[in-house]
């Protein structure tokens, strides 16, 4: 299994709910077989870095030919055109197997 995850962070505050809807739509990319995301939980902890706006986490039971397979997908790349570059978004990924 692949496990790809995606930490978001835009300066433009306004645009984090626009982005949270652009999220919704990579639900309907077949062959995941976990997919989440949300917003960071506040935290006090020093060891906890909460200094970003949404996290996404996609598994993939087929390792890196999902991973393929879902980035190239149309809705994916709609998503990054339509979402994420409107926003300025900045990304850190993380793919862990």
């Amino acid at each position: 299994m692949l496990t790809h995850i995606v930490i978001i962070r835009t300066r433009q505050k306004d645009k984090v709910d626009f982005i949270r809807k652009g999220l919704e739509t990579l639900k309907a990319i077949e062959g995941v077989k976990f997919f989440s995301f949300g917003a960071p939980v506040p935290s006090a902890r020093p060891v906890v870095d909460d200094f970003f706006d949404l996290a996404l986490i996609v598994a993939f039971e087929d390792g890196a030919a999902g991973l393929k397979r879902y980035a190239e997908h149309p809705v994916h790349v709609k998503f990054v055109q339509e979402y994420l570059n409107p926003a300025e978004a900045k990304l850190l990924v993380y793919d862990v197997e």
